[in-house]
């Protein structure tokens, strides 16, 4: 993540990452230090929501990406 551990991250900005990588709301709260009723209440948010695609972008490009570049023969 650019050089920042993901301890380092908002909680808001961790729980796109971990719901970009398909982790549930229940499973994230406790992780991120709030509540899963927080989680869903985030992402009921349009602006929350656009973060986790930018990520699931970022995710997906970093795979292909890897795939592409050699990282299977």
């Amino acid at each position: 993540m650019d050089g920042v551990g993901r301890e380092e991250l908002p909680p808001r900005v961790r729980a796109a990452v971990l719901l970009a990588m398909g982790r549930s709301t229940e499973e994230i709260g406790p992780e991120v230090g709030v509540s899963g009723r927080t989680v869903r209440r985030w992402r009921s948010r349009p602006e929350f929501r656009a973060d986790v695609v930018r990520v699931r972008r970022r995710l997906l490009d970093g795979a292909v990406s890897s795939l592409v570049g050699g990282g299977v023969r």
